[in-house]
């Protein structure tokens, strides 16, 4: 029998910016302005725009698991706001991650899908870039497509990097982003075990998958819509 040795699927159309080859795994200034990361997030605001005018722009954290969606966290959150049925297209999901600024329907294009920064190995100078570089992404997305959501809100750790970089574009911005997620909240380490699967319990984000957060996700995005 002839072998056949023509691809018949090579991802090219997945490649958002970079040469869809290099794995970036590491925690630093390289890996949080890299020039795939900084043609990424470029091409958004000059190429891109929201499929449509959302009621909701939700702003979630970045997980280790990619694509986001096939993470713990990611899961968990999506199937939460699928209950809500008729009101989960209002709802435009961003990542906010040191690749940059992800809406949700991008998650699976390069450089999105190939990289790893873990926050166990950061340092306090790292940190403070890290939010820095952050809220300056997120100034201009929110900047430039402003019109096309009704109103904003995030689901974040209120101790995260992540959500300091919120607040400062609030104040820069003078604009509301609420937090969803409950402050303070508890959680046992049998659920954080539960949750994980006992495979990855160290993640400080699974708070987020709680019940009790998940169900005050619901409500508040429901109180958002409307």
């Amino acid at each position: 029998m002839k072998r056949i040795n023509k691809n018949i699927w090579d991802g090219k159309e997945l490649i958002w910016a970079g040469d869809g080859k290099t794995y970036l795994r590491g925690v630093g200034e390289d890996f949080l302005t890299h020039p795939f990361f900084e043609d990424a997030y470029n091409k958004i605001l000059l190429s891109y725009k929201p499929k449509t005018n959302y009621k909701l722009c939700l702003f979630l954290p970045c997980s280790y698991g990619k694509p986001y969606s096939q993470s713990y966290i990611h899961y968990m959150i999506i199937k939460s706001l699928r209950n809500l049925k008729n009101h989960y297209d209002k709802i435009h999901q961003i990542i906010l991650t040191n690749a940059g600024i992800v809406p949700r329907e991008l998650e699976e294009h390069y450089p999105f899908c190939c990289y790893d920064w873990n926050p166990r190995f950061e340092n306090p100078e790292i940190k403070d870039r890290y939010t820095e570089v952050l809220f300056k992404r997120l100034k201009g997305y929110i900047s430039k497509f402003n019109d096309y959501y009704d109103r904003f809100a995030c689901y974040l750790r209120w101790n995260s990097d992540t959500y300091r970089a919120i607040k400062k574009v609030e104040r820069n911005l003078e604009l509301k982003i609420p937090n969803f997620s409950l402050k303070p909240i508890s959680i046992k380490k049998s659920e954080i075990k539960k949750l994980s699967y006992s495979v990855y319990d160290y993640e400080d984000d699974l708070i987020l998958i709680a019940s009790k957060n998940l169900q005050n996700l619901i409500q508040k995005v429901k109180e958002a819509i409307g």
